[in-house]
């Protein structure tokens, strides 16, 4: 049986400890809602992105939980001061 890998669109990132991502997937949108799901469920800090364009890799936010303004603020704030 082949697996149709178009319908595999869907990831979660999921913040780490040490202000790191950790991207898993690809997932279908049931897998990748699934998988936000149990994240959300532990205070966890993620997100589901779908991917918008395959060439340029553009990955569009679906939901997300936890405190990615924080993590999104420092982070511009490290490409500053580089």
């Amino acid at each position: 049986m082949m697996m149709d890998i178009s319908r595999l669109k869907y990831r979660v990132e999921v913040l780490g400890d040490h202000d790191d991502i950790k991207r898993y997937g690809p997932f279908n949108e049931q897998k990748a809602r699934e998988f936000f799901g149990v994240e959300e469920s532990f205070d966890g800090t993620a997100r589901i992105v779908r991917l918008e364009g395959d060439i340029q890799q553009k990955w569009k936010v679906l939901a997300e939980c936890g405190d990615w303004d924080n993590y999104e603020r420092g982070h511009r704030e490290k490409e500053v001061i580089l």
